[in-house]
């Protein structure tokens, strides 16, 4: 159901790009797991279950991807060690602390670089 814009938005829609991080971490699946299944905890969410992940080897797209699903909605990580690089969503229709899951990426990943955009969906 939509509901009307002027009187509240669906939710928060967080997209982190992060650049110039540790590439061994990146490419680190335990690590990207733990990152996700700490994340909701920390932000006041509530895990649906464990975090998915996979993990590529190409060239082109070496990697982890992880997506954790949470009560009000997911967030969703997709690491490029080589070109030291991630992008990242925290989508929930319940608010959330922007600053936290900023400090936790960039602690966690050696971020050198992130831009942040926070977008209200709905």
């Amino acid at each position: 159901m939509r509901q009307n814009q002027k009187t509240r938005a669906y939710g928060p829609h967080l997209l982190l790009d992060c650049y110039d991080a540790d590439s061994d971490k990146l490419a680190d699946v335990g690590l990207v797991f733990r990152f996700l299944d700490k994340l909701p905890k920390l932000i006041g969410m509530q895990k649906i279950g464990p975090p998915q992940m996979a993990k590529f080897d190409d060239p082109e797209i070496a990697g982890v991807t992880g997506i954790v699903m949470i009560v009000t909605s997911h967030i969703s990580i997709h690491t490029y060690a080589l070109k030291k690089c991630f992008f990242m969503d925290v989508f929930s229709c319940q608010a959330f602390d922007r600053k936290a899951v900023e400090k936790y990426a960039r602690d966690t990943f050696d971020v050198g670089c992130m831009e942040s955009k926070l977008v209200s969906r709905g």
